[in-house]
């Protein structure tokens, strides 16, 4: 089932404060970007509802942006409310419930094995593999049509696929 970014953000939120850890929003950015692109490669589905964009450090996810936006470059130290990416939607206790996403099988693997895979790295090395060339951020940002444009999911499905080929060959 297709979920919003800050929905799959708390996934991974969760996941590191299991182990004590608090991620930054350029991790969480980069890790919910690298999930949804596994999922589209192995799945064939999107992840999120919700579209990337490409800014200056790579992929990002303009209402998971606003919903973290207030701790810039510091840890997030809690889940991110649905009324935070949803704001005047809801309902005042909708609102002030953490974002789930219901997730199948399928999506939670793809997210427990980008967390175990991608988890531990720093937000700029996440950035760098998203400016590796030939991705899609490259072909968007400093070869297309520059920040703020969107990266299709059909760009980063097959992105990943390329990706996964080069890993088993």
């Amino acid at each position: 089932m297709t979920a919003w970014s800050a929905e799959i953000a708390n996934e991974f939120i969760r996941r590191a404060a299991a182990e004590k850890r608090a991620l930054t929003q350029m991790q969480l950015q980069k890790l919910v970007y690298i999930a949804h692109g596994w999922n589209l490669a192995i799945n064939g589905e999107k992840l999120t509802h919700d579209d990337p964009q490409a800014w200056d450090y790579g992929p990002v996810y303009r209402d998971l942006w606003e919903a973290l936006r207030t701790y810039g470059r510091a840890p997030v130290t809690r889940e991110i409310l649905n009324g935070e990416y949803l704001p005047g939607m809801l309902d005042d206790e909708t609102a002030s419930a953490p974002a789930r996403a219901r997730l199948n099988d399928d999506e939670r693997a793809i997210i427990d094995r980008v967390y175990q895979s991608y988890g531990r790295f720093h937000a700029f090395k996440l950035s760098a593999l998203t400016h590796e060339p030939d991705t899609p951020w490259t072909h968007v940002y400093a070869e297309g049509g520059g920040r703020f444009h969107e990266i299709t999911s059909e760009q980063i499905r097959q992105y990943f696929l390329d990706l996964a080929a080069r890993q088993a060959a």
